[in-house]
């Protein structure tokens, strides 16, 4: 089967097309025939070599993580699904391809008539966003959340979890996205220039921006006996309890991946596209340097 990936770190370039072996399909596991991926920022950090001490990988290597696709084939103990299925999923990797074997815990069905174009990006964002709000944080609903990097892809999502959770949202973003942060429900929004100079205090302050930028504004703003939370480890001292949230084994992706599809059969989250690229080596490497870009809300897909 065909795939996309590279044998050499370095820019969008690197990427080329790989003929790869059919994943074996294992009791547990369904083959999902790809319509689509979804990239992000760690894929192009993957790319760029910046995790060969963390995580060494040998070549050749297939990125991906957020994928929607057709079940072609299931597992002799799988039994929650079958073959015919639309499901979107969670890979550790690989999803730059054209088939991709999940566990079944790893997958959820699609909602009939559901633009796949419109999901297929949910899955690393959503779960990460789920993970932290309704699980580790337990947020409860008359808790204030105040996120920072609201028009990213984390970002948008906690933003909206934490609405339907009932709490009061504040949105902090660029100046430039604040008609997105707004259309996505916030009770209020910041925009980032303006943060150091805005008395506002929250429960939770969570810093999503990618690289964990803009920890010292986002600190100021914790009320008392609050929390700070960021997704990037911290680079200052402080005397606000502080979380750096990363995943746990408790985290469980079927869960999550249900939530989230209910919350967008009820029309309550969204997830934009900002650019949609052809399923060929041209187009994954159109869409990388785009990633690596200042670039309109939303998530970059390739489709079929």
């Amino acid at each position: 089967m065909q795939s996309f990936g590279f044998n050499r770190f370095g820019t969008a370039a690197v990427f080329e097309s790989i003929i790869q072996p059919t994943p074996e399909l294992t009791p547990r596991r369904v083959l999902i025939k790809v319509a689509g991926f979804a990239l992000n920022p760690y894929d192009a950090a993957l790319r760029r070599g910046e995790h060969v001490q963390d995580r060494p990988l040998p070549f050749p290597i297939v990125p991906g993580t957020d994928v929607v696709g057709t079940i072609a084939a299931i597992g002799a103990q799988v039994t929650d699904y079958q073959v015919g299925d639309v499901v979107i999923g969670h890979s550790y990797l690989g999803a730059y391809a054209e088939k991709i074997a999940l566990s079944h815990n790893k997958i959820a069905k699609v909602p009939a008539d559901t633009p796949l174009d419109a999901v297929v990006g949910l899955t690393s964002v959503g779960i990460t966003a789920y993970n932290l709000l309704l699980v580790k944080l337990q947020l409860r609903a008359e808790q204030t959340v105040l996120v920072q990097g609201a028009s990213g892809g984390v970002g948008s999502m906690l933003v909206q979890l934490a609405k339907a959770r009932g709490s009061h949202v504040i949105g902090v973003a660029s100046a430039t996205n604040a008609a997105y942060v707004r259309q996505l429900g916030v009770d209020q929004f910041i925009s980032t220039a303006a943060l150091p100079t805005t008395p506002q205090t929250a429960d939770i302050v969570i810093n999503a921006v990618n690289g964990g930028r803009e920890q010292t504004a986002g600190l100021a703003h914790v009320a008392k006996n609050g929390r700070y939370v960021s997704l990037m480890p911290f680079s200052i001292a402080t005397s606000v309890p502080t979380l750096v949230f990363q995943p746990e084994k408790q985290f469980r992706d079927r869960p999550a991946l249900a939530y989230l599809l209910n919350l967008y059969a009820q029309h309550r989250l969204q997830l934009p596209v900002a650019a949609k690229f052809a399923f060929t080596v041209a187009g994954v490497q159109a869409a990388h340097t785009l990633l690596e870009q200042r670039h309109r809300p939303g998530k970059i897909i390739v489709m079929k």
